[in-house]
């Protein structure tokens, strides 16, 4: 049954991204197209600043400071590019969130390139966080991108949790389309001197996004060490104007060491990297270098399966809320459904990831507006997500990638959920724990601000044939 749906939504997304492509390349952009971008962008700026302000981060509860509100504004990294019915960008915006900019601030960003060198990013240091280090002595080598010690902002980069899996499918696919790799080929796991079985490539690639699998990361992370596949990927992810995406450190012998400070991501460049798996007609960005980028980076069937494995997840947690469907201590998120894969007939409820979530997710499928494809990331003190947003068939129109990073953990929790915790318990006495609310609530909310503000700001804009 699941071979014949996901083979389903193989051939609707392959006819969806065709019809997009067919339309042809768009002409080399002109000074009024610039103009429009810059003042769409500005607008979008403004809406996204004023939804990440009145979500209200810096009023989390910190477990290990004994349930006490959080010390200082958490750092937040929000992005999100606007799509037209065909899924050109028309429009993009990014804000940052920490202690140096408590109210929020706007990234600049240039209209041709989709991208900034507005912002000095750093890599994320638990221990300056914490306050162990002081937190504006942050050296060069410390820099993700070099060069950029005058930029107007600075910015400690999240650590990106699971949402870096993100990177290694888009990388694995990469090698798919130049023939050093096939999605059918067995690939057996030996992690270290332990063996992990063998399956084709596309039966590890599955759960590592769908339900965020470390044990068939792992494997494919030793597989890209094998097949060279992660010594060009930060070089190659920089020539596409993506420099702020890297993964480094990790182990060629077990396939992990996914440690902060090594692997980066950022909103913006994540944004972007989600739109050229979205596809689209005709130049998507330029890099600084000149670059025309374009769907064709990746092979139509390359993005296909990515999509198909992005519209297939599970967890349905973050900035969308499916699986706390009903919980009063919940916030309802971004408007989609959970894959009916994942729900059980009889009750509704959802079991993914080795977590049983226990609520009837049938009612917020049912008034569910959208598809998130999409990619979650949580640890203690990390967490993020990022997709692609289309609007199902019959409701109002919208078409964006949004991108959130943080160092909102499930360390970090809500006053109704308060109760839960119980420090002295340690590990088993975090909140998550016995209510299955991993995230702030504060994270969901802000994706339902997100999500109708983008609906009003395509209302009216008509879809591509179908």
């Amino acid at each position: 049954m699941w071979d014949v749906a996901r083979s389903l939504i193989g051939i609707l997304l392959a006819v969806s991204m065709l019809q997009g492509t067919e339309a042809g390349a768009a002409p080399r952009e002109s000074r009024s197209e610039k103009v429009r971008r810059a003042r769409a962008s500005a607008s979008l700026e403004r809406e996204l600043l004023r939804a990440v302000r009145e979500a209200g981060f810096d009023g989390v509860l910190d477990f290990k400071r004994n349930g006490e509100r959080i010390a200082h504004p958490p750092n937040v990294d929000v992005a999100v590019i606007e799509l037209d019915p065909e899924g050109r960008p028309v429009a993009a915006a990014n804000v940052l969130l920490s202690r140096d900019y408590p109210k929020g601030v706007a990234v600049p960003i240039d209209v041709t390139t989709w991208g900034t060198t507005a912002v000095r990013y750093t890599r994320w240091d638990l221990e300056r966080w914490d306050g162990g280090k002081g937190w504006s002595d942050a050296t060069a080598e410390e820099d993700l991108v070099p060069g950029r010690a005058k930029a107007k902002l600075r910015f400690m980069a999240p650590y990106p949790a699971s949402l870096f899996k993100l990177m290694i499918a888009f990388r694995v696919m990469r090698l798919v389309d130049r023939g050093e790799v096939t999605l059918a080929q067995p690939w057996r796991f030996i992690r270290d001197t332990e063996d992990k079985g063998e399956r084709p490539v596309w039966r590890w690639m599955e759960p590592m996004v769908t339900e965020s699998d470390n044990g068939s990361t792992e494997a494919l992370v030793k597989l890209l060490h094998e097949k060279g596949g992660l010594a060009g990927l930060n070089t190659e992810l920089a020539e596409l104007g993506l420099g702020t995406l890297q993964v480094n450190g990790t182990s060629p012998v077990t396939g992990r060491s996914w440690n902060p400070g090594s692997i980066h991501m950022t909103a913006l460049d994540t944004a972007r990297l989600l739109l050229l798996i979205e596809g689209g007609p005709g130049v998507l960005w330029r890099t600084p270098t000149g670059r025309e980028v374009t769907a064709a980076e990746l092979s139509p069937a390359s993005r296909v399966h990515l999509q198909s494995l992005l519209a297939d997840q599970a967890l349905h947690e973050a900035l969308s809320s499916t699986l706390l469907c009903g919980d009063p201590k919940a916030e309802r998120g971004l408007p989609a459904a959970v894959p009916a894969r994942w729900v059980n007939p009889k009750d509704g409820t959802v079991t993914a990831a080795e977590t049983a979530f226990g609520r009837d997710t049938r009612p917020c499928n049912a008034a569910a507006e959208v598809a998130f494809l999409h990619k979650t990331g949580l640890t203690e003190n990390y967490g993020s997500d990022g997709g692609i947003v289309r609007a199902m068939q019959g409701e109002p129109q919208r078409h964006y990638v949004v991108v959130f990073l943080s160092n909102l953990g499930y360390r970090y929790y809500d006053a109704a959920v308060a109760s839960a915790a119980d420090p002295a318990k340690g590990e088993d006495g975090f909140p998550y724990v016995s209510t299955k609310i991993s995230y702030t609530q504060r994270i969901p909310a802000l994706g339902r601000r997100i999500d109708t503000l983008m609906k009003e700001r395509q209302r009216g804009k008509a879809r591509p044939s179908r």
